[in-house]
């Protein structure tokens, strides 16, 4: 009878005792768990990068080399989403505004729903396709103040393009086109200077992103292991 009696306490004291190393094992995994999150977040962030519209020139009427000045800037970038451009102009002397394809082959700055009048405008890049950007000034566009550019998602920078060869291939020095290289994140500052002519922008440095990138994969999966032998 004295055991039966004692028989109901024992029983009850196993529920309590799993409830507690419930709540111990919660209490261990939300902090492990908060640190997955933060880093995939951070991750995500150390892929993107910021392009300086132009480089040294700038967001600027009448570039360098004409209307096609921006174009040949952006030939060489692999943009991605995420990836940030820095249009750097002098506030009331130029705008930035995102067009459709239409309005942007025809110079129809009237008609568009974005514009950015301080400067350095800041426009992150948020889905794949193409984009299209002029000043919104009366004149700047036609005058080569426009950009277009596709976002492919792709993490690898586009090689630039080797010369055609042929007895009539021109020689490189025949074309002049101020450029410099690929600056990322960077502000126009009084030290930039534009680089030789005829010189193409190279793709931007990756092997700090790539070294990051490459640490916190090892993080991740040291985490994921510790989470793991939880269980």
């Amino acid at each position: 009878m004295l055991q039966d009696h004692f028989h109901p306490l024992t029983s009850s004291a196993e529920p309590q005792k799993a409830s507690h190393q419930y709540k111990m094992a919660q209490l261990r995994t939300t902090p492990i768990l908060v640190l997955i999150i933060a880093a995939a977040v951070l991750l995500q962030n150390i892929e993107a990068k910021d392009y300086t519209v132009g480089d040294a020139t700038g967001w600027t009427s009448f570039p360098p080399a004409g209307a096609s000045f921006y174009s040949k800037w952006a030939a060489n970038i692999a943009f991605k989403v995420n990836d940030t451009l820095v249009f750097n102009f002098e506030s009331g002397s130029h705008t930035v505004a995102e067009l459709t394809k239409h309005n942007y082959d025809k110079c129809n700055v009237n008609n568009n729903t974005k514009v950015f009048s301080t400067g350095p405008a800041r426009i992150t890049l948020n889905h794949t396709g193409d984009f299209y950007f002029s000043c919104t000034f009366s004149g700047h566009c036609s005058s080569g103040q426009k950009l277009s550019i596709k976002v492919t998602g792709s993490s690898a920078p586009t090689p630039a393009k080797a010369p055609a060869e042929g007895p009539s291939a021109s020689p490189p020095e025949s074309e002049s086109v101020p450029t410099s290289p690929s600056n990322e994140g960077a502000t126009l500052s009084p030290s930039s200077s534009p680089s030789e002519p005829g010189a193409i922008a190279p793709p931007p440095h990756v092997s700090a992103a790539t070294h990051l990138v490459a640490t916190f994969s090892v993080f991740l999966i040291t985490i994921s292991i510790n989470f793991l032998s939880l269980f």
